[in-house]
């Protein structure tokens, strides 16, 4: 260029280091800080701790300060297993055909020695303890339904070999044995399930509360024990309690009217890569279906001698969850309505209208499946919230209206798992969009440019074959900040266009 000496890079590419001239570019003009690439891990915001009702919230502070925690780990895991409570037994509705169970999934991600399974064990002991318990009380009345059953059984074969008995006392006698209601042995919760082993359970059980401090099931039902043949249809009914037919030649018919499951998971940051790489899970929107929780990490800043749980705390926290399961096991028939006030159900429209599916194209850009069940989310955790509020006071949930109040707690626990999604997804980038713009950004500050042509970038960035492949990562680095495009007098006096990079990028 005029007057300048021309600073020649790797590979024999040059940059110029001009002055710039040009109407399309202010000589004094001044970058702002670039948008990052990908959400900024530490920017996430801390969980909403006093949007909890009292018992969780007290439970999540004693299990963060006990093992030396974020408190968002204890919320999550606490708030899934606590909706096995009310899952098969109330319904949240946002309006008349619109309605959400009480179930969440949700996946912990955190890296080894995180004191991931420590939370685990405490939020899951009641649950345990509580199956135990109902198990020993019911014993005789467990073993006396099925032998019953099997007496029955064996009534209907001996009628059917002996050939004593009309069609009509057989067939009789086979309703009766349809019509009978058996009891079984209580599971309340399952860890490393096949879908197999969860179709008998559920069958069993019809609800269930998988907490595990690894995450197994996604390799069950990503195929380890099929040949590597995804089966993910009960894991995606299960979240709304659709009905599931199992039909096989060398078996019986299986029918599952409203399985329900409440999942909270564990595993290492490399999880999330895997269920992205898994076609079955992201495409059939299982992937969608979790709440994502990146806890903040303490290794390295942690005592041993941390302050134990108040013992008035887990006893809390026990007694609230056996007296739901209490509730829950002793409920019959359909689920309960669980309904907004008048106040709260405009609200609820209004918000929807104004704060979700006007935004869902900006706010939700990287996640727009997971934003589009982020109302039926918001609906969720309002009916938990409420029916924790109501038993905690033994007051039936169906009986009083969801307030403004719940609603307002609701959406601030929302807006929580909302950018912690947005920060998971960014890390997946499944289309690699974000990726190949991270590359050019590398490129140009290992080089130190500060201004180049297209050509000339393409070039420095070789993976790219051609501007066209180019071009999207190039747009995506104007759009967040890093690049802007200027015209500038060459070396031989021509107006051309060229990049700039801002320097603080």
């Amino acid at each position: 260029m005029r007057g300048q000496k021309q600073q020649t890079q790797k590979g024999g590419t040059e940059w110029s280091k001009s002055k710039k001239k040009g109407e399309d570019y202010l000589e004094n003009s001044n970058w702002i800080s670039p948008v990052p690439l990908r959400t900024d891990k530490s920017a996430l915001p801390d969980f909403p701790l006093t949007c909890l009702p009292l018992v969780p919230q007290a439970m999540a502070v004693g299990v963060a300060e006990t093992t030396s925690t974020d408190i968002s780990m204890s919320a999550t895991a606490l708030l899934s297993a606590l909706s096995f409570c009310f899952s098969g037994v109330y319904r949240m509705f946002g309006k008349a055909d619109h309605s959400e169970p009480l179930t969440l999934y949700s996946l912990i991600l955190a890296n080894p020695a995180e004191r991931k399974s420590p939370v685990m064990r405490f939020v899951k002991s009641p649950f345990l303890s509580f199956a135990e318990d109902y198990n020993k009380r019911h014993k005789d009345e467990i073993y006396t339904s099925q032998e019953t059953y099997k007496k029955l059984e064996a009534e209907i074969s001996e009628m059917q070999n002996k050939n004593e008995s009309t069609a009509e006392e057989i067939a009789a006698k086979r309703t009766e044995l349809d019509n009978m209601e058996t009891m079984s042995f209580r599971r309340v919760c399952v860890d490393d399930v096949t879908p197999e082993a969860l179709v008998k359970l559920l069958k069993e059980n019809e609800t269930l509360l998988m907490l595990s401090d690894e995450a197994g099931a996604f390799k069950n039902f990503g195929g380890r024990y099929s040949n590597g043949v995804p089966n993910v249809d009960l894991f995606l009914k299960c979240w709304g309690g659709e009905s599931f037919m199992k039909d096989r030649c060398n078996s019986d018919t299986v029918i599952l009217k409203k399985p329900y499951l409440s999942v909270c998971l564990c595993g290492q940051p490399y999880i999330l890569d895997e269920l992205m790489d898994n076609k079955a899970f992201l495409s059939s929107g299982l992937v969608a279906r979790f709440l994502y929780c990146y806890p903040k990490s303490f290794v390295g800043k942690r005592s041993y001698a941390t302050k134990a749980i108040d013992s008035r705390i887990t006893e809390g926290y026990n007694n609230f969850v056996y007296h739901a399961l209490e509730t829950k096991f002793n409920h019959k028939g359909e689920e309960a309505p669980l309904k907004f006030s008048g106040e709260a159900q405009k609200a609820y429209a209004d918000y929807y209208d104004t704060a979700i599916e006007s935004v869902l194209l900006t706010d939700f850009a990287e996640c727009p499946d997971w934003g589009g069940k982020y109302h039926g989310l918001i609906l969720r955790l309002c009916g938990i919230i409420h029916c924790i509020k109501c038993l905690s006071e033994n007051v039936s949930p169906e009986s009083c209206e969801v307030d403004m109040k719940t609603l307002g707690q609701a959406i601030d626990i929302a807006d929580f798992y909302k950018q912690q999604s947005r920060y998971a997804y960014s890390l997946m980038d499944g289309d690699g969009r974000t990726a190949a713009a991270e590359y050019v950004l590398k490129k140009l500050r290992a080089n130190n440019v500060r201004q180049i042509s297209g050509r000339d970038l393409l070039h420095l960035c070789r993976k790219f074959r051609t501007m066209d492949e180019l071009s999207q990562p190039v747009a995506i680095l104007t759009e967040h900040g890093y690049l802007r495009k200027i015209r500038i007098e060459n070396e031989n006096g021509k107006t051309v266009s060229v990049f700039e990079v801002n320097e603080k990028g």
